[in-house]
C-alpha cells in the first residue's frame, strides 16, 4: 500500500506551477525528493502538508485529508525548510507544547536527543545556530511518533558528524516496516545512504521516479579523453574538463581509453539535470 498516492496536483503560482502530477510514496520505504532550487519539492511539500490551495487530490495512506483530517495529522510529521514555531522560547517551554498537542509525543526521547546533539533546554532557540535548529526541528518530529515523516532539506547547516547521526536515526525510525519517509535534500549523499526510491524533479514536473538500486544499475558514468560520434550518440549530460569528457550512459560502451563506474545519485541527477535543459 502507498503512503501517499498523488493525483492530477496542480498548484499555480503564475511564473511557477505543478501541472497534474502523479506520485506515489510507497508505505515502509524512504523516498529521496532531488531537483535544483525552485524546481517544486518545497511546494509539493507545503502542499502535501495542507499549507496552501491545491487542484487534484492526495491520499494518505488511502484516506481523504477532509474525512479522517485529525488521524492523518496525528500520524504525519514534517520538517519545513525553516522552523514553523516561535524561536523567542526555551527548548523545555517548546517540549510542553508539543506534549500537549501529541498524546504520543515521547519526552524521554525528546530528552536524550537533545542531550545527544548538545541542545540545552533551558535556552531560547533564537540563540542557537541554523543547525542546531535544524536537529531540534528532527527531534520535535521523530518524538511525535508519526508513521509518515517528512523532511524538507533536514540537515542543512548540519556538521559531517551530527548529520551522520540523524541519518542513523532516521535508519533506526525505519527498522518499523510500517514507518515512512519523504525526504528532499541537496545533500544526496545522505540519499546514497537511506533511500529506496529517487524521485527527481525540474520545473515543477517529475524528471525521474524509480527505485535507486534499479537506478544505479542502470546508468554508468564514463570518462574519456576524446569524444567520437559513437558516444555522443549515447552520451547523457557530457561534461568537458581538463582531462576530456564525462557524461552517463544507459547504453554499454568499451573501448580503448574509456573508463566507466556505478554512478551515485549525485551524479545521476546532476548529469540528467544538465542534460533536460540542454
Amino acid at each position: 500500500m502507498n503512503a501517499l498516492e498523488i493525483r492530477n496536483l496542480t498548484v499555480d503560482f503564475g511564473d511557477f506551477a505543478i501541472r497534474d502530477m502523479n506520485l506515489d510514496i510507497k508505505r515502509g520505504a524512504v523516498t529521496g525528493l532531488v531537483g535544483r532550487n525552485g524546481a517544486g519539492k518545497s511546494t509539493l511539500i507545503k502542499t502535501i502538508m495542507r499549507q496552501q490551495p491545491a487542484m487534484g487530490s492526495i491520499l494518505y495512506d488511502g484516506k481523504r485529508f477532509a474525512e479522517h483530517e485529525v488521524e492523518i495529522l496525528s500520524q504525519t510529521a514534517c520538517v519545513f525548510d525553516s522552523p514553523h514555531f516561535s524561536l523567542n522560547v526555551k527548548i523545555k517551554v517548546l517540549k510542553r507544547a508539543f506534549a500537549a498537542l501529541y498524546p504520543k509525543f515521547n519526552l524521554q526521547m525528546f530528552d536524550e536527543l537533545c542531550a545527544k546533539f548538545n541542545l540545552p533546554q533551558d535556552k531560547k532557540i533564537n540563540k542557537f545556530s541554523i543547525g542546531m535548529q535544524r536537529k531540534l526541528c528532527i527531534i520535535i518530529a521523530l518524538c511525535q511518533s508519526p508513521e509518515l515523516l517528512i523532511l524538507d532539506e533536514p540537515t542543512s547547516g548540519i556538521d559531517p558528524v551530527d548529520r551522520a547521526e540523524v541519518v542513523s536515526l532516521l535508519q533506526q525510525f525505519m527498522l518499523d516496516e510500517n514507518h515512512t519517509i519523504l525526504f528532499s535534500t541537496h545533500i544526496t549523499e545522505d540519499l546514497d545512504k537511506i533511500a529506496d526510491y529517487i524521485v527527481m524533479m525540474e520545473n515543477g514536473k517529475i524528471l525521474l521516479d524509480e527505485d535507486k538500486i534499479t537506478l544505479t544499475e542502470r546508468y554508468r558514468l564514463v570518462s574519456v579523453g576524446q569524444m567520437t560520434d559513437e558516444l555522443k550518440a549515447v552520451a547523457i549530460g557530457v561534461k568537458e574538463n581538463a582531462f576530456g569528457y564525462t557524461f552517463i550512459t544507459d547504453k554499454p560502451v568499451e573501448g580503448e581509453g574509456i573508463v566507466t563506474k556505478v554512478p551515485t545519485v549525485e551524479e545521476i541527477f546532476v548529469y540528467l539535470s544538465n542534460y533536460s535543459l540542454g
